[in-house]
């Protein structure tokens, strides 16, 4: 019988504790979000928040000729493009979602260009994905997934991206783009 007792006000404390973890999770979520602007103009003031250069000031490093044709083979073929990439170089695949439809557009090799957006209210790492078509328009493929850590290697010009592949999302209308991203990071 006093098993159960003990049993009873152990359960009892863990739902207490339970509620208020809660409480003082929700409590500091709006703390955070009631400080956000303060926080932001904070950092501003202490060069935290520095502007990033724009898109086009910053020149993309450059790969030797043999890498780049390797890499479009590859990329066309279906192949792994990582393999062409020179010492210091690493590559990867990321699958991004796009709503345009104006996707279908883009060939399997176009350079994207990754655009920082510090701007953006909703993410400091806020990458976006842009290709330009022969035709001279844009295509917006759609924003990076969060934690992607290129932000840094971008503003310096140390990465290069391609389009590798799309496909269709499973939401109607929606589509998913594989880039091809080399990052110089020796």
């Amino acid at each position: 019988m006093a098993g159960k007792g003990v049993s009873i006000i152990g359960s009892l404390f863990e739902a207490v504790f339970a509620v208020i973890g809660l409480i003082a999770q929700l409590a500091l979520g709006v703390v955070v979000w009631l400080f956000q602007p303060l926080i932001r103009a904070l950092r501003a003031v202490l060069g935290a928040d520095r502007t990033r250069a724009a898109p086009n000031a910053i020149k993309p490093r450059e790969l030797p000729q043999g890498a780049m044709d390797g890499i479009l083979t590859a990329l066309q073929a279906g192949g792994e493009a990582t393999t062409e990439l020179p010492a210091g170089w690493r590559g990867f695949h990321s699958a991004i979602s796009s709503e345009s439809e104006r996707i279908v557009d883009v060939a399997i090799g176009t350079e994207v260009r990754l655009i920082l957006e510090p701007e953006n209210p909703d993410r400091e790492d806020a990458v976006r994905a842009d290709v330009d078509l022969p035709d001279q328009s844009t295509v917006r493929i759609g924003p990076l997934r969060r934690c992607h850590e290129l932000s840094r290697s971008i503003a310096h010009g140390r990465v290069r991206c391609w389009f590798a592949a799309r496909r269709r999302s499973l939401r109607a209308g929606a589509w998913e783009a594989v880039l091809f991203v080399a990052v110089y990071d020796p």
